[in-house]
C-alpha cells in the first residue's frame, strides 16, 4: 500500500520547482508595484495553487491505478 504512495513523488518535486521558478517573477513584477506584503501573499497563493493542482493530479493517478 505504501509503495503506491511514493510512486508519484516526482510530480510534487516538479510542482515545487515550478513554484521556485515563479518567485523571481513575483519579485520583479509584483513587489515593485504593490509592495512586499502583497508579494508575499502572491507567492503563498501560487504555492498553494501549485500544491493543490499537484495533489489533484497525483490523487487521480493513485486512485486510477
Amino acid at each position: 500500500m505504501f509503495r503506491r504512495l511514493f510512486t508519484h513523488a516526482d510530480g510534487m518535486a516538479l510542482a515545487i520547482t515550478v513554484w521556485l521558478c515563479t518567485l523571481p517573477l513575483v519579485g520583479l513584477l509584483v513587489v515593485p508595484f504593490f509592495g512586499l506584503k502583497i508579494g508575499l501573499i502572491v507567492a503563498v497563493v501560487l504555492f498553494i495553487t501549485a500544491m493543490a493542482i499537484c495533489w489533484g493530479i497525483c490523487g487521480w493517478k493513485l486512485f486510477r491505478n
